[in-house]
């Protein structure tokens, strides 16, 4: 009976999340320097989606304003936070530390490296060659094989290792990025790089929302059914393999899953920080540390923040827009002080 009423109550919890995450993505397309009536935002995406002509109906500045710039906008910002929400989780699973984020490997490091040498390179063979998001996931896919070669002992993961090797790549990778804008003569590409390093949605559009759907969904869909094996991994190694876990399998998943997931998302949005930290953390003060009942909070939660966050960015200081990791930090950094000040932090909590 008991348990029958847990389910209930978590399904409910769900459901309300998802309900949330509906309101706020229309919430999110509504607010801007044009607002727009909700009932007519539903109707135009219907309608888009339906191929319905709707030049009759509405004005092509609403369809535009709605279809072409804030709802892939939206969209992409929901995949981004519920992505680097779920690689934080994977993280600190496969480190045991609470402490950790998607950007404990260095890949975010190699990621600014790449995106900065494609828009600063100009004439350069190839790299010059490259637009800013492939050049950006270049960039963390090396950081990624180098950490793998460098820090695992053959087909054994040693993670501490591999987070001492993540830890001096990117302070390897973040000097290389400083020194590729110190001795780039162009100001104006220096501070669009500058501006993609602290995190954009600026330039997304529907081009990178599959990919972003895609690679959200499958991190999901992979992880969830893993969940066992990830509370068993936090009780520490050897009793996860007396419970039958092949623990060094479950490792290579966690890290090749974050590796991916950091790499795309990273590559559309730029550096966006504290979201794979606290978000855990908040959702794990709501349904516990159980992966189960987490990874799903963890999605909705860091779905819902981004958006809000990117809202924020665009509002806060119209016309301009302001960097979203520069909103992120503001937000996260006092929430995971209050956290760390209230408990003792450890995966209990």
């Amino acid at each position: 009976m008991l348990k029958n009423a847990k389910k209930t109550t978590i399904t409910a919890i769900y459901l309300l999340m998802a309900v949330i995450l509906v309101a706020t993505i229309v919430a999110a397309i509504n607010i801007g320097s044009v607002d727009i009536n909700p009932r007519i935002i539903f109707q135009i995406i219907h309608g888009k989606i339906a191929g319905e002509d709707l030049t009759s109906r509405f004005s092509k500045s609403q369809i535009n304003i709605i279809w072409n710039l804030r709802l892939p906008k939206v969209l992409v910002a929901a995949c981004t936070g519920a992505g680097l929400a779920l690689a934080g989780i994977l993280m600190q699973a496969l480190t045991k530390n609470p402490l950790a984020d998607p950007y404990i490997l260095g890949i975010s490091s190699g990621a600014s490296t790449g995106a900065v040498l494609s828009l600063l390179a100009g004439p350069l063979p190839l790299i010059g060659q490259l637009p800013l998001a492939e050049g950006a996931f270049f960039g963390a896919l090396l950081t990624s094989v180098l950490v793998f070669v460098i820090g695992s002992d053959g087909a054994r993961i040693n993670t501490t290792k591999m987070v001492l090797v993540g830890m001096s790549l990117s302070a390897l990778f973040g000097a290389l990025t400083e020194l590729i804008i110190f001795l780039t003569p162009d100001s104006r590409k220096v501070q669009s790089a500058s501006f993609w390093l602290s995190g954009s949605f600026a330039g997304t559009g529907w081009a990178d929302v599959p990919l972003a759907l895609i690679i959200s969904l499958a991190g999901l869909l992979v992880i969830l059914p893993l969940h066992r094996e990830m509370d068993a991994l936090l009780m520490g190694e050897d009793i996860a393999r007396n419970a039958g876990v092949n623990t060094t399998a479950i490792k290579w998943v966690l890290i090749l899953v974050s590796t991916l997931l950091t790499a795309v998302l990273v590559s559309m949005s730029g550096v966006i920080g504290f979201v794979g930290l606290v978000i855990p953390h908040i959702s794990r003060s709501l349904v516990g540390a159980a992966h189960r009942r987490l990874i799903v909070i963890s999605v909705f939660i860091g779905s819902v923040f981004m958006v809000w966050t990117d809202v924020f960015a665009r509002t806060m200081a119209a016309p301009r827009e302001l960097p979203v990791g520069v909103v992120t930090s503001i937000c996260g950094a006092p929430v995971f002080l209050t956290l760390l000040r209230r408990s003792r932090y450890s995966f209990k909590n």
